[in-house]
């Protein structure tokens, strides 16, 4: 008999109003107390603010009489026993009658209007004295594109065995999920069964509501209608809705990006709005505006929200073949959610045509950074950014109008490149940078660039892709080549060869005078001192020797004193000019004298 009174139920569904919902039936204990929730559209804005109310029909015109209303009236013979509260946000008002007599049986009507004749929903009433009285359809309401959750109370007994919820039919009850793993194929991506923290009882929660959803569902445990007890609710669905579709089927390459727009309801205050990846059992979130991102997504997702509009953008990059599924796009207030569901296919077509750039640089410290982003023909008349990534979104880097902390943004239409600059990298500066288009304010496409920033001398002065080759033996070479000339030697070393050399240049500048002596043997030869050295040389052929090599100067030489005579001026000698003393020699840039004076 119960499963023929709800195919009696499945038949009257055809005739109820769109815009207001009420339960069929409702039945209730001699003395005891019943509740009666009644749903109505919230697109219809008059809805909100009507007045709504609890009739009952009588006499042979079957006239409604008020029994409770949210203008306060009470009819006489519920008085102390019935009232209704109103929920405008929720789309629902809820009236209980308490005290009940087998008289109160009939039939009534919940409405929304200033008369009772308005929109109206029937709602039959039954008293019994009996405990043991089938329990009716639970009524559950859903605004299309939005969600449900059900409850099923099962009992600890039953809690190892499978668990269900199954839609009723006129052939029996189809399967739609269970804790087995079994999903019908229209639910896939958008229906989750999870176990409560109490062991009894588990819950089905059914996202993007659509209209073939509408109908009779029944949960409970093992088999319909062989093992324990099922609780059945009666799906409603308010076809009227101001919530926007968005996409259902997202395609990226693998390395590639994606980008998904979800739309919410913007005069709801939403606490929490979170992006998750759907499993039969759980959505496990990747990225949460509070600020919680999963750490192998780290980098590579963020949130972009417009609660001015009821907007949420998710952008991922750097696909992998694992990312393909279905993911939802939810937001709460603790108590209603409002869900969306995308399925994202990834294809192992290389990316390319899009936006390039190498995955990682590596800058060291307080050397400066640039980082281009190529760009196609197709995203000319696009909007270009540089923001730099972190768990609560990515923040835009300044453009090419402003300067911020050495950070800036030119774009070069020329080579059709966006370019990051950075002055000098800190450690501040390292983390992940994003190059990316949008179009008015829809974000498309994004590419990922890990800043690395090590210690100076540690590593290449150059930015390079993480897969670049290294060679040690030419990051060898490159220190050397990096490194300014004698900069290991230590400068005592540098001073005794510097010493050195004068001492040389002083023996080669002797043996010259020495030969020029033998050569024109002179006979009016005088006597003349040369540092510690006295030999015979003319004053002539001095003063000439000493413009020896000038036709080729050494360039950036300087005289430098290393040393001189502490002694008193001495006399004169007989037939000598003069005594001459010679206390400072040549010093070049190179460390070495000039050839033509050697020679």
């Amino acid at each position: 008999m119960f499963f023929f009174g709800l195919i009696y139920l499945l038949i009257l569904h055809s005739s109820e109003s769109k815009e207001l919902v009420g339960p069929k039936q409702v039945t209730g204990i001699m003395d005891g107390s019943i509740t009666i929730k009644c749903f109505y559209s919230t697109v219809t804005k008059a809805n909100k603010y009507d007045r709504k109310f609890l009739c009952r029909e009588a006499g042979p015109r079957r006239k409604c009489g008020t029994v409770v209303s949210s203008n306060n009236y009470v009819m006489e013979d519920f008085r102390n026993r019935a009232s209704l509260v109103d929920n405008p946000a929720e789309g629902v008002f809820i009236m209980e009658l308490s005290g009940l007599k087998l008289n109160d049986e009939g039939t009534y009507r919940c409405g929304i209007g200033t008369v009772n004749n308005g929109l109206t929903v029937v709602v039959n009433v039954a008293v019994t004295e009996d405990s043991t009285f089938p329990k009716e359809a639970e009524l559950v309401y859903g605004q299309l594109r939005s969600a449900v959750t059900l409850l099923c109370d099962i009992g600890v007994q039953y809690s190892t065995q499978r668990k269900y919820l199954c839609k009723l039919g006129r052939s029996g009850c189809r399967n739609v999920i269970d804790s087995m793993g079994e999903v019908a194929t229209e639910h896939q991506g958008r229906i989750i069964l999870s176990s409560e923290k109490q062991p009894g009882s588990f819950t089905v929660k059914l996202i993007q509501l659509r209209k073939e959803d509408y109908g009779l569902y029944a949960c409970g445990v093992g088999q319909y209608g062989e093992d324990g007890d099922s609780k059945v609710y009666d799906l409603r669905i308010n076809e009227e809705t101001d919530i926007p579709q968005g996409s259902k089927v997202l395609t990226g390459s693998l390395g590639g990006s994606l980008s998904a727009q979800c739309y919410y309801d913007p005069k709801r205050n939403y606490t929490l709005k979170y992006w998750c990846k759907w499993g039969g059992q759980s959505c496990s979130p990747l990225i949460q505006t509070s600020g919680f991102v999963q750490d192998s997504f780290e980098g590579r997702i963020t949130i972009h929200d417009d609660p001015a509009n009821g907007t949420l953008q998710i952008l991922m990059n750097q696909l992998v073949q694992e990312d393909e599924g279905w993911y939802w796009c939810a937001v709460t207030d603790g108590s209603n959610d409002q869900m969306s569901t995308v399925q994202v296919k990834v294809t192992d077509a290389e990316h390319n045509g899009g936006l390039a750039r190498s995955r990682m640089v590596i800058v060291p410290a307080g050397k400066p950074a640039r980082i281009p982003c190529s760009y196609p023909c197709k995203y000319k008349t696009y909007q270009k950014y540089w923001c730099k990534w972190s768990n609560f979104g990515c923040s835009p880097v300044t453009s090419q109008e402003g300067e911020q902390n050495g950070l800036t943004v030119n774009c070069e239409p020329e080579a059709q490149q966006l370019v990051l600059h950075i002055d000098a990298v800190t450690s501040k500066d390292e983390g992940w940078y994003w190059c990316g288009v949008r179009k008015s304010e829809r974000y498309g496409e994004t590419l990922a660039v890990h800043l690395k920033v090590e210690e100076e001398g540690h590593v290449r002065d150059i930015l390079e892709p993480d897969n670049a080759a290294v060679d040690p033996a030419a990051d060898k070479k490159k220190s050397r080549m990096d490194s300014p000339p004698h900069s290991s030697e230590d400068p005592k070393s540098s001073n005794v060869l510097a010493i050195s050399l004068s001492i040389c240049a002083a023996i080669l500048l002797v043996s010259a005078v020495f030969l020029i002596i033998k050569l024109r043997r002179r006979k009016n030869s005088e006597l003349v001192s040369v540092g510690s050295y006295r030999t015979n040389i003319s004053l002539t052929d001095l003063d000439n020797s000493l413009y020896i090599g000038k036709d080729n100067p050494v360039k950036d030489a300087q005289e430098t004193e290393i040393s001189s005579s502490q002694e008193e001026p001495k006399t004169n000698k007989k037939g000598s000019k003069e005594d001459l003393t010679y206390s400072t020699f040549l010093i070049y840039s190179d460390g070495k004298p000039n050839d033509d004076i050697a020679s």
